[in-house]
C-alpha cells in the first residue's frame, strides 16, 4: 500500500539516484573540478504541470488524459571533491519529467540551474499538487471560463436559458471522456462523490428518485449526487452541488490524478456538509484537499450563476416591470417588496433556491438582497431596503437571536445601547428606538417591535450594521458556505467603530449620538433632583421649566414658560402656576401630558409621575405602552396616539385644547 505526503515526498525515497547523477552531469560540465554529491536533499517542491490533454477528433473535443508530468524541486547537496574533502552546500532549482502511469521508471533531468538557498524555486500547496492558482479576486474570472468549458459545444435550452444544466453537460463528457452522472444513496452528511475507479451504489433516474436500482455497477469516473436534493429534503439545491463535482471535474483532474499517484486507497473524491477547517498543523496533501474544496465551492455557485447572466435576467426583469407600469428609465428607489419579487422570479430562473439566489447577488454588490427573505430563528420577516452601496459582501443588518444574545454579554458598546433602550431588537434587526423608525404593539403580553415602512425603506439611516466573519479564516482565503452547512460558518460580530464611520452612516450616527446625549443629559437631571432634595411634583416642574431649554420654531434654545406649557396642554395659565405652586395633578395622563410638552427623558419623567400619582399603573397594556412613549418625548401628540392605538389605548387627553375642533 503505497502512501506519500507529496510528490517530493515520493521522490526523496525513490528517485533521487536520477536527481544526482543529473545535477552531477550538470556539474561536470560547468567545472574542471572532480566533485562529489554527499547528503542530496529535497527543500522544496514547484509547480506541476501535466501535458496538455485536449485533442480535437471529428469535430469534437475529447480527453485523452496524458499522464506526463513536468515539475521542479529545490535540491541542497554537500558537495566533496576528488579527495573527499568538503567544499560546501550547494543549491540547484531541477527540472524533470515523467510518466505517472509507469511511476516515474523514465524520470528524467530536463535542466539544472544553480541558485542561492532564497531563489529556490517557492513552494505552494496548491502548486504542489497541480492545483490551479485562484485567488479571491479572480473568482469572477476563473467562473467565467469554467463555465465556458463546461458549455463546450453543449447547445442550450433557449426556454430555460438562465439555468445550469448538469444533465446536457454529463451526456457531453459521456462522449468524450466516459464520464456518468447519478442521483444516489449517499451518506447522511455526503452531498456528491466523484469514484475514480469501477463499483457498485443505489443510483435512481433524476427524473425518478423513488425508484432505486439497487447493487448498480458504476463506471470508473462517475459523479453521484445526494439523491435526497431531489426528494426536497437537503436544502441548498443540486444544481449547486453539481455545479461543485463538474467544477473538480473541469478544474481538479490533474490533481485527482496526482492523489491517486500518491495514495493507491485514494478512489473517491468526496463533498460534505461538514466544511473542512484548514489548520496550520495539517499535512499538505490535508492542506491540498482543502484548497480544491474552497476552489469548488466558491466557483460551483458563479458557475451555476454567471455574473453577466445574473445582470441580464435583471435587466429583465426590471424591463418587463417598468413595460407593465409604462415606466422609462424609471430611477424612483424600490421597496423591499420589489426585490423581494426579483429574487423569486429569478430563483425560478436560474432553477436555484432564494437562499442561492440572494446570497449570489451580495456577492455581485446587489446588497439590497440583505433586506430580502428575511428568516430568522424559523420566523420569517417583512422585507426592507436601505441606499444602495449601504452594505459590503461581509456586512448585512439581520442578526439571529443567539448572536444577539452573544453580543449583549460580550460587547459593552452594544449592550448599552440595548440597555439604555437606545436601540431595539425587533427579532432581525437592532434598530434606532424611535415611534419614526419603529412600531410598538403587544404580543402575548410581551411589547413587540417592528420597523416602521419608513424604516422598511431607509434600514441605512436607523439599522445596526453587523460584521459576518468566518470561524475557520485563513490569512488567505475567505471561505463560504453554500454547501457546507452542517457546522455554522459564519459568526455575527458589531464593531461600533468600523460600522459607524464613513459618510454613508453619518446620519444615522448623529441620531444615535443624540439619543445617547439625550439619556445623559435625562440622569444628569434626575441626578441634580435627588441631590437637591427634590421630594414634590411642583419643585420638581418648577426645577425642569427653569433648567431645561426647547428648541422653537426658529430652532432657537428657549425655556418653557407657564403660557406655552398652558397652550401645549389646552388649559389656561392659572392652571401651570398652581401646580408650580403645590397643586398635584390628578391623573397620570395630565402628567404623561407635561413631560411631552418638556421632552424630559425616561428617568424625569418617571420622578414626576411617582411624585404626583404615585407611578405608572400596572393596569393592562398601561405599564408598557406608557413606558414606551416616556421614551419617546420628542414626538409630536399625534405620534404618541398612534403608538397607543398600537396598544389598543385610548388617546391622551388634557382636555380639548385650543386649537383643536
Amino acid at each position: 500500500m503505497a502512501q506519500y505526503d507529496s510528490l517530493k515526498d515520493y521522490m526523496q525515497l525513490n528517485h533521487l539516484d536520477v536527481i544526482s547523477e543529473g545535477i552531477y552531469d550538470y556539474i561536470k560540465t560547468s567545472s574542471d573540478v572532480e566533485l562529489r554529491i554527499n547528503d542530496l536533499k529535497i527543500l522544496t517542491q514547484g509547480k506541476i504541470v501535466f501535458m496538455p490533454s485536449d485533442i480535437i477528433i471529428e469535430s469534437e473535443i475529447t480527453f485523452k488524459p496524458f499522464d506526463i508530468l513536468t515539475f521542479f524541486l529545490g535540491i541542497s547537496c554537500e558537495e566533496s571533491d576528488s579527495d573527499n574533502n568538503s567544499i560546501g552546500v550547494y543549491y540547484y532549482n531541477v527540472m524533470l519529467t515523467g510518466n505517472v502511469s509507469k511511476r516515474f521508471s523514465d524520470l528524467y533531468v530536463l535542466g539544472v540551474e544553480e541558485c542561492t538557498q532564497e531563489s529556490l524555486i517557492p513552494e505552494t500547496v496548491t502548486s504542489m499538487f497541480g492545483l490551479p492558482d485562484i485567488t479571491v479576486d479572480k473568482l469572477e474570472e476563473e467562473a467565467d471560463k469554467v463555465y465556458s468549458q463546461l458549455y463546450a459545444l453543449v447547445k442550450k435550452n433557449e426556454e430555460h436559458k438562465y439555468r445550469f444544466d448538469p444533465v446536457k453537460i454529463k451526456e457531453k463528457y459521456k462522449r468524450t471522456d466516459n464520464m456518468h452522472m447519478w442521483p444516489a444513496d449517499l451518506g447522511q452528511n455526503v452531498l456528491g462523490q466523484i469514484r475514480f475507479e469501477k463499483s457498485k451504489a443505489t443510483i435512481y433516474n433524476i427524473n425518478d428518485p423513488y425508484t432505486p436500482h439497487p447493487n448498480y455497477e458504476i463506471p470508473a469516473n462517475t459523479i453521484l449526487l445526494n439523491v435526497d436534493y431531489y426528494r426536497n429534503r437537503i436544502d441548498g439545491g443540486d444544481i449547486i452541488t453539481a455545479a461543485h463535482e463538474l467544477v473538480h471535474w473541469e478544474i481538479h483532474r490533474d490533481y485527482m490524478k496526482l492523489l491517486q499517484f500518491l495514495d493507491d486507497t485514494y478512489n473517491v473524491m468526496e463533498c460534505t456538509s461538514a466544511p473542512i477547517i484548514l489548520d496550520d498543523n495539517m499535512s499538505l496533501k490535508e492542506k491540498a484537499r482543502w484548497y480544491a474544496e474552497w476552489q469548488a465551492n466558491e466557483l460551483a455557485i458563479r458557475v451555476a450563476m454567471p455574473k453577466y447572466l445574473v445582470e441580464e435576467a435583471i435587466n429583465e426583469y426590471e424591463n418587463s416591470i417598468n413595460e407593465i407600469h409604462h415606466v422609462i428609465n424609471s430611477s424612483i428607489p424600490h421597496d423591499g417588496n420589489y426585490y423581494e419579487n426579483m429574487i423569486y422570479k429569478l430563483h425560478w430562473a436560474f432553477n436555484v433556491p432564494t437562499e442561492i439566489m440572494k446570497k449570489r447577488l451580495r456577492q455581485l454588490d446587489y446588497d439590497y438582497a440583505d433586506g430580502t427573505f428575511v428568516i430568522v430563528d424559523g420566523c420569517e420577516y417583512p422585507a426592507f431596503t436601505f441606499a444602495h452601496g449601504t452594505l459590503k459582501e461581509n456586512e448585512t443588518f439581520v442578526i439571529d437571536h443567539e448572536s444577539y444574545e452573544r453580543l449583549l454579554s460580550e460587547n459593552t458598546d452594544f449592550a448599552d445601547l440595548i440597555n439604555e433602550k437606545i436601540c431595539v431588537y425587533t427579532g432581525c434587526v437592532v434598530c434606532v428606538n424611535k415611534a419614526k423608525y419603529i412600531k410598538y404593539s403587544i404580543i402575548n403580553g410581551d411589547i413587540n417591535y417592528e420597523l416602521s415602512d419608513y424604516a422598511k425603506e431607509h434600514a441605512e439611516e436607523c439599522c445596526l450594521i453587523f460584521l459576518l466573519y468566518s470561524k475557520y479564516d485563513s490569512s488567505i482565503l475567505n471561505t463560504q458556505a453554500y454547501l457546507c452547512y452542517a457546522i455554522p460558518n459564519h459568526l455575527i460580530e458589531y464593531n461600533k467603530e468600523l460600522k459607524f464611520e464613513g459618510s454613508k452612516n453619518k446620519n444615522k450616527l448623529e441620531i444615535i449620538n443624540e439619543e445617547i446625549e439625550k439619556r445623559k443629559i435625562d440622569k444628569k437631571l434626575h441626578d441634580e433632583m435627588i441631590s437637591a432634595g427634590i421630594k414634590e411634583f411642583s419643585e420638581a416642574l418648577v426645577y425642569i421649566m427653569d433648567k431645561v431649554e426647547l428648541k422653537n420654531k426658529d430652532s432657537k434654545e428657549v425655556k418653557l414658560k407657564n403660557k406655552d406649557l398652558a397652550d401645549f396642554l389646552g388649559c389656561d395659565n392659572r392652571t401651570i402656576q398652581n401646580y408650580r405652586n403645590g397643586e398635584v395633578p390628578d391623573t397620570i395622563e395630565k402628567v404623561m401630558m407635561i413631560c411631552l410638552a418638556c421632552e424630559t427623558g425616561p428617568e424625569v419623567s418617571e420622578f414626576l409621575i411617582e411624585k404626583s400619582v404615585g407611578g405608572i399603573p400596572d393596569i393592562g397594556m398601561k405599564r408598557i405602552a406608557y413606558e414606551t412613549l416616556l421614551e419617546n418625548t420628542d414626538l409630536p401628540l399625534s405620534e404618541w396616539d398612534r403608538i397607543l392605538s398600537g396598544y389598543g389605548l385610548p388617546p391622551i387627553r388634557y382636555k380639548k385644547r385650543k386649537n383643536e375642533d
